[in-house]
């Protein structure tokens, strides 16, 4: 059976087109695992139960991670020590003044609440917001009279 050329042109750039992706595809999986081996693991000996979003946490150590560290709109992991706990939240970026020089949690504190408001790395001004719960917005409300207090706690950090 004889093709004609318009056939082997289609033949050809089929050929080509899976080449292409075949390539593109080891090119991806090449990058993470890369990225894999150099994720950093972010942990917190956090001494006060806290929420994130509206699920609550007692004190105890905690692990953070960034789950894509490529994108603007980052998702972070918080999980306990043993595992049992663990919440995945969306965060948007936020700007800070100056380039920040340790690693850190930062607590929106209110009465006796403790809500996870943000993550920062350190040698970066770009930090992580995380959205209000439902039961911080209401909180928030009922002191709008004056500002949640702010806690920090300091972030240990280890490659992977």
């Amino acid at each position: 059976m004889k093709l004609s050329i318009d056939q082997k042109e289609v033949t050809m750039k089929r050929a080509n087109l899976r080449i292409f992706l075949m390539l593109g595809l080891f090119a991806i999986l090449a990058m993470g695992s890369v990225h894999a081996q150099t994720r950093k693991e972010m942990t917190a000996n956090i001494p006060f139960s806290f929420n994130v979003g509206d699920k609550s946490f007692p004190a105890g150590e905690y692990n953070v991670t960034r789950l894509n560290p490529e994108s603007d709109k980052a998702v972070i992991a918080i999980k306990s020590e043993d595992g049992r706990l663990s919440r995945i939240v969306l965060t948007m970026p936020v700007q800070a003044t100056r380039t920040q020089e340790s690693a850190r949690l930062v607590f929106n504190h209110y009465g006796d609440d403790y809500y996870l408001a943000q993550v920062w790395t350190p040698a970066d001004d770009t930090g992580l917001q995380l959205l209000q719960s439902k039961s911080e917005q209401k909180i928030a409300r009922r002191q709008a009279e004056r500002k949640p207090e702010q806690k920090s706690i300091a972030l240990n950090i280890r490659r992977k």
